[in-house]
């Protein structure tokens, strides 16, 4: 099986999960009309991804001539950077309640730099900071998303 056959299952799979999930999401009494609600995100990457993973699936490989092992196919890639970087995912994931969205933003793009080859310290935060300040702008002044500061905050007493 082809290394874009592999992916494209485990897209479909992850595909079919998130849309299973998204008929989890609450809707209150007011939502329950109305034409775009929370859930209308989720199912509509559920279904973007279904329909492309399929296709990719069901459409002939670009190449049909020989048929190479999963080893052959992944062979030279950095298993230990992604491997690296889906840890720091999970990691992230987790201390964002605790540290809010700006701190843990900024560490884990400092880290990502990091995993990934860069070791100039100015580069790095001059390319997180700024990043993660303007889509925190974008995010809570711009679209009104509250974004919770982090429960470090309130337990130092700082707000």
């Amino acid at each position: 099986m082809a290394r874009e056959k592999i992916g494209a299952l485990v897209m479909l799979l992850f595909s079919m999960a998130y849309g299973l999930l998204a008929l989890r999401i609450p809707l209150s009494f007011m939502d329950q009309g109305e034409f775009f609600t929370s859930r209308t995100m989720p199912y509509a990457l559920a279904v973007m991804g279904l329909i492309l993973s399929l296709m990719i699936l069901i459409l002939p490989t670009a190449d049909p001539a020989g048929k190479r092992t999963l080893k052959e196919e992944t062979h030279g890639m950095d298993w230990k950077k992604a491997i690296l970087l889906v840890i720091g995912m999970i990691i992230y994931g987790l201390v964002m309640k605790w540290f809010g969205f700006i701190i843990s933003s900024i560490i884990f793009l400092l880290c990502g730099f990091y995993i990934l080859g860069e070791r100039r310290i100015k580069r790095m935060l001059l390319a997180a900071i700024p990043l993660v300040i303007l889509l925190w702008f974008i995010m809570s002044a711009l679209l009104g998303v509250y974004i919770a500061p982090g429960e470090l905050f309130y337990m130092l007493g700082v707000l």
